[in-house]
């Protein structure tokens, strides 16, 4: 998916009416915007904040190989190295990072506002 569309998915939850059709009014709702093997990207919508809503971007490091094979160490350190540029992007343009050791995830998380402009869904792109 690429920041256009993520963009466009982010908007239409944003502007939803989630809040109006149940009696037993619920408080938050989230929706899980993009996942790959190593990111999962989650918008949460809380209905007492009308503006802004949650984007936590959950990141597993890539595993160390089995192997003490060079090559096969070496594409997993550029790897890491891949995740990390990944989270150092996200904190540069106002994300938290937040690490839940027990579950071994790193977690970059901000409000964004519904009319958040192109260029951050491009840094929420994860890298391929």
């Amino acid at each position: 998916m690429n920041s256009t569309e993520m963009m466009e998915r982010f908007r239409r939850f944003a502007s939803a009416d989630l809040f109006l059709t149940s009696p037993n009014r619920m408080h938050q709702v989230s929706e899980v915007l993009l996942k790959t093997s190593t990111v999962r990207i989650i918008l949460m919508r809380y209905e007492c904040r009308a503006e802004g809503l949650d984007v936590d971007v959950e990141v597993s490091l890539p595993s160390l190989p089995e192997t003490s094979d060079s090559v096969s160490l070496r594409n997993a350190i550029d790897s890491i190295i891949t995740t990390l540029e990944y989270l150092k992007r996200l904190t540069s343009i106002g994300f938290g990072l937040e690490i839940l050791q027990e579950e071994g995830l790193l977690i970059a998380s901000a409000v964004l506002s519904r009319d958040t402009k192109e260029d951050v869904f491009k840094a929420l792109e994860p890298p391929d």
